[in-house]
């Protein structure tokens, strides 16, 4: 019975929410770029803050979407591996260990099998 009289409600409510929720990203992609864009890794998740040519922040931040920041990541170039340090190489001697001497006989300790009671 609950079901059908919260139906209708909970659909409205629904696709009030995408509607709104998707015409705030649709802002926020269209923004014009800025002087620049300060990445702040914050505990509550990534946020960006536009900022003019001086550092000062131009407008309200708004929340990245998630794993965007690995789709950027995965288009730049990777960084330059490091050189090896060039230097003088000079050889080490090793000592060999002595060898251990083996027994000349080895003499068989085998038992019977276990006596029935």
């Amino acid at each position: 019975m609950w079901r059908t009289r919260f139906k209708l409600p909970i659909g409205i409510a629904t696709a009030l929410m995408l509607a709104m929720t998707s015409m705030t990203m649709a802002v926020a992609r269209g923004q014009a770029r800025v002087a620049g864009e300060v990445v702040l890794c914050t505990g509550y998740g990534v946020t960006t803050v536009s900022v003019d040519a001086e550092g000062n922040p131009t407008g309200p931040a708004h929340i990245c979407s998630d794993m965007v920041l690995a789709m950027m990541a995965a288009v730049t170039l990777a960084p330059a591996l490091p050189t090896p340090p060039q230097g003088e190489g000079r050889s080490v001697e090793t000592v060999e260990p002595e060898t251990a001497q083996a027994q000349a006989v080895v003499v068989p300790r085998a038992r019977g099998p276990p006596v029935t009671v």
